[in-house]
């Protein structure tokens, strides 16, 4: 394969900063769901587990996406309109599910969208660590903010639409940035990304990338993913419902301090992916799962609004900050085929981690703050996990 670039092209350290808005615009409806799935709960009447489980769904039906994206953008040479397809695919399923009248059809399109947005982040962060090798927790950092940010502001702005609108108006809304951004890809950006010539020796052997999952460490790293996951989904889904029958927030007040809450883990994403190229990965993803399971702590034990906002800053914000890394470790682990080894891992995060949202869901049934003892499980295992790969990777990089 001949090289894309370098790390030191100037071309390329503006790419990260474009894929980074293109993140943020894509996932911009997906962030909304988690004020407009509530507010449609609430027009049809479903219980937090079935509102747990269509976003369980939404993310389910993402994870059939992001291993045939990932396979397909390390066989092809002109990528950039593949990428401005997907905010297309985005737009027309959620404008469809807007029109959904009952629980399977909502899913269902909602799932529909999903794919299209799924497919995005494979191709888009491949082409960023082939371009940046020796960068890759800052250029998924920088790549991760935007989607980070959209959980922030998307959020807040769907809160601010259903105050004077229904969930279906506000969903056909939220769609706006995401086709306007399709066509910055399609006319400007697309034309910018590097074009490679792939030899067929160079295609990945998804075999091989299995193989080596399937190894103790290997596997080791996908439980501990999995479970990251998990804590991290169960935490940003319950949260809205959480500071609306716990603590008491209206509509708006939910979506600012839920947005809060991600911003904490928006700001610093770049800065923890950087961290962890210097020091290595696991002793800072140790930190983050530790504060999750601290933050998930504060949550179970008091509905205090105070105490609610620390509490979701450290489940939701710390977990958020530590995404980057987690993935970065399943580059490293591979070193090669970067679009499919990070399909695998959306997949492994996204696939498993989804049902985070309905088991939460179950969990918090009768007191909503018990959907938190999920998280501070998972974030607790995945803290163990984590600290055990550090030994190890110590010890491999003494052993060299």
């Amino acid at each position: 394969m001949t090289a894309i670039t370098t790390d030191t092209d100037a071309g390329s350290n503006r790419l990260p900063y474009w894929f980074s808005a293109g993140h943020l615009c894509i996932d911009w409806p997906f962030g909304a769901m988690y004020l407009l799935v509530p507010a449609a709960g609430v027009y049809f009447g479903w219980s937090p587990a079935q509102v747990g489980l269509i976003l369980t769904l939404q993310s389910v039906g993402a994870a059939f996406a992001y291993l045939p994206a990932g396979l397909m953008m390390d066989r092809l040479s002109e990528r950039g309109r593949w990428l401005a397809a997907t905010f297309f695919w985005v737009v027309l399923g959620y404008l469809l599910a807007s029109y959904a009248g009952s629980f399977w059809p909502l899913a269902m399109l909602m799932a529909f969208a999903s794919l299209g947005d799924a497919a995005w982040h494979p191709m888009a962060t491949g082409i960023l660590v082939k371009m940046h090798p020796h960068q890759r927790g800052r250029v998924l950092g920088i790549h991760a903010i935007g989607g980070t940010l959209t959980g922030v502001f998307s959020p807040l702005v769907a809160g601010s639409l259903l105050e004077f609108m229904d969930w279906r108006g506000a969903m056909q809304l939220v769609v706006i940035p995401t086709a306007i951004m399709g066509f910055v890809f399609l006319l400007y950006v697309a034309k910018r990304i590097p074009r490679v010539e792939v030899a067929h020796a160079d295609r990945p052997n998804l075999k091989l990338l299995l193989r080596q999952w399937g190894t103790p460490i290997g596997a080791t790293i996908a439980v501990t993913m999995m479970l990251y996951n998990l804590g991290l989904i169960g935490a940003t889904a319950m949260a809205p419902l959480y500071l609306r029958d716990a603590v008491g927030l209206d509509i708006f007040h939910v979506g600012l301090a839920f947005s809060g809450a991600v911003l904490v883990g928006a700001l610093i994403q770049p800065y923890v992916g950087r961290l962890s190229d210097d020091i290595g990965r696991w002793p800072v993803i140790v930190i983050g799962a530790l504060l999750g399971a601290g933050g998930a702590m504060m949550l179970i034990q008091s509905s205090d609004l105070i105490f609610a906002l620390i509490g979701l800053a450290g489940c939701i914000g710390a977990l958020n900050a530590v995404r980057s890394c987690v993935l970065a470790c399943a580059v490293d682990m591979s070193g090669k085929s970067e679009a499919t080894t990070l399909g695998i891992a959306f997949a492994v995060l996204d696939g498993v981690g989804a049902f985070g949202a309905v088991m939460a869901g179950w969990l918090g049934t009768e007191d909503i703050s018990r959907a938190f003892i999920l998280t501070l499980g998972c974030s607790s295992a995945a803290a163990i996990l984590s600290l055990i790969l550090a030994r190890i990777s110590h010890k491999a990089a003494i052993g060299r």
